[in-house]
């Protein structure tokens, strides 16, 4: 993502499997100008929204809350490349809901990401197979150069994105 995600306005979209999500939006461009045509579309940082009943009794048409939870929860990922015939709809947050997840990006940024070595399958820890293997995936790293270490481990690259 080229901008601070504090800068760009997010977007409530709306997948045709159903699920509501916030996201930053991005579209990927493939072409120069003219020739310029749309690829798909990057979602940074999404959260699917879904709403909890929270009774209120001294406001009680606020008894419903909204709660964030990772879109992808398997993945490190902070950004997906969706295509456009994935999407049902795409709209403009409440300014509430806008503040509280722009919020909830900066504390996922500012928060340690987990370097950990990979968890062997269970009962594989002694197992010389597992050994062999994280040794030979250390090796190959050790041996390439720096910045092609970090091209494997990095996500691909966005072709030119653009805020939608």
């Amino acid at each position: 993502m080229s901008e601070e995600p504090t800068k760009l306005n997010p977007s409530i979209v709306v997948l045709k499997t159903g699920e509501k999500l916030i996201t930053i939006l991005q579209e990927v461009f493939e072409g120069e100008d003219e020739d310029r045509k749309g690829v798909c579309l990057v979602m940074n940082y999404p959260y699917e929204l879904s709403l909890f009943s929270a009774p209120n009794e001294q406001d009680p048409e606020k008894d419903l809350s909204v709660k964030f939870s990772k879109w992808c929860p398997y993945s490190v990922e902070t950004s997906f490349r969706i295509p456009y015939d994935g999407i049902l709809t795409i709209g403009q947050p409440d300014p509430g809901l806008t503040q509280a997840y722009m919020a909830k990006v900066e504390s996922s940024r500012e928060a340690p990401t987990d370097t950990a070595e990979p968890m062997p399958p269970s009962g594989a820890e002694d197992s010389p197979n597992w050994q062999l293997q994280q040794q030979a995936v250390q090796e190959a790293m050790a041996s390439m150069p720096i910045d092609r270490a970090q091209d494997v481990m990095a996500s691909p690259p966005v072709v030119n994105p653009e805020v939608v």
